[in-house]
């Protein structure tokens, strides 16, 4: 740490560069910042990752069908925040907003097994918000946070959650329960 705060004010001090202050050190380093910036802009290239659909109903019915949809599916409730709510708290506005936070450990763990810091996003979220004038339902892609975390080789599981909170989407938003219950039974 301290030599990580010596090149600092050195660099800022105009004093030299990382890499005579650090040596071998800093030179691999740099080449894991290049790789880290690669797999950015890898991710970045595939947009922001949040796939969107638009519910016919409000926010609180959006929320029932997606908890009914989550509970007989096996998911696990992790939370449920109310941005609204909290909001108020403060004496702010804000339209609605409910984040739920669900998962099921044998889809998330292998994630995290080779990509600890998948924990970040982990479980698994759905935001049902109101967005000029209409409901939305948004959630991560699946696909998206493994190129986010440089997660390999996971593809089916990959394939299968996205499935699964497609499913998920579709049910909260009132859409054909069968093929939603189909999807979302992938995953196991």
């Amino acid at each position: 740490m301290r030599i990580l705060i010596l090149s600092t004010a050195l660099l800022l001090a105009g004093c030299g560069d990382a890499a005579d202050v650090l040596g071998n050190a800093e030179k691999k380093v740099g080449n894991e910042t290049t790789q880290t910036e690669a797999e950015g802009a890898a991710v970045s290239s595939y947009g922001n990752g949040v796939v969107t659909i638009e519910s016919p109903d409000d926010v609180a019915t959006t929320i029932e069908r997606l908890e009914a949809a989550l509970e007989d599916a096996g998911f696990g409730i992790v939370a449920k925040l109310d941005h609204q709510k909290n909001a108020g708290k403060v004496d702010l506005d804000l339209p609605p907003a409910v984040v739920i936070s669900f998962g099921k450990p044998e889809a998330g763990t292998p994630l995290m097994q080779e990509a600890p810091e998948a924990a970040l996003d982990l479980p698994q979220r759905m935001a049902v918000f109101v967005k000029d004038g209409a409901t939305v339902i948004a959630y991560n892609d699946p696909v998206w946070l493994a190129s986010r975390h440089g997660i390999i080789g996971q593809k089916e599981r990959l394939d299968a959650m996205s499935a699964a909170l497609e499913g998920l989407a579709q049910a909260a938003a009132g859409n054909t329960p069968s093929a939603a219950e189909a999807a979302i039974n992938e995953v196991d």
